[in-house]
């Protein structure tokens, strides 16, 4: 008769593999470490280098007519001042017209000419010209011309769509 062999502990073979690759993510990790540290390193030689080029930036001359930095700056707004469209004035003026009947579509400003293209529906032909009265009559605009309009044929309620262009005051 053989002798019998009762063993309780018996080794996982799992736990060799979860062994190896846990050896394996130590090894990776390892390399990756090295690999930002050498990153790290010839990114500060970049900087180092970039730093003379970035001084002759900051370095700036004053443009032809000005003498000192201010009235640059001062220029500068202007020309921002220019360039913003019309300001909150325009807008809040819009949003306070209390007309129902009309609805805007689009509001196209054009900074150069100072004008306001908007692109609006109307009930009737009585709401259109209220609104370009109410329009008329805002401080925000100093000029307002209906430039076309056209019923919608397609639509059943037959809205009035007009286009309009309001010159804004400075």
């Amino acid at each position: 008769m053989r002798a019998l062999s009762l063993n309780f502990e018996r080794e996982v073979p799992s736990a060799r593999l979860g062994y190896a690759l846990l050896a394996v993510g130590a090894v990776v990790m390892v390399l990756v470490i090295v690999a930002q540290a050498l990153i790290s390193q010839e990114m500060e030689r970049h900087a180092l280098a970039a730093r003379p080029a970035q001084a002759k930036r900051e370095a700036w001359v004053l443009p032809r007519g000005l003498t000192s930095e201010a009235d640059a700056i001062a220029g500068a707004r202007v020309v921002v001042g220019h360039l913003a469209g019309p300001g909150e004035r325009v807008f809040v003026t819009l949003e306070a017209i209390d007309e129902p009947d009309v609805a805007l579509l689009a509001l196209t400003p054009d900074t150069r000419n100072r004008t306001l293209r908007i692109l609006a529906e109307a009930r009737g032909v009585e709401a259109m010209l209220s609104y370009l009265r109410v329009l008329e009559q805002s401080r925000a605009f100093t000029q307002v011309v209906l430039v076309e309009h056209e019923i919608q044929d397609s639509d059943p309620q037959r809205p009035l769509r007009f286009s309009l262009v309001a010159a804004w005051s400075p």
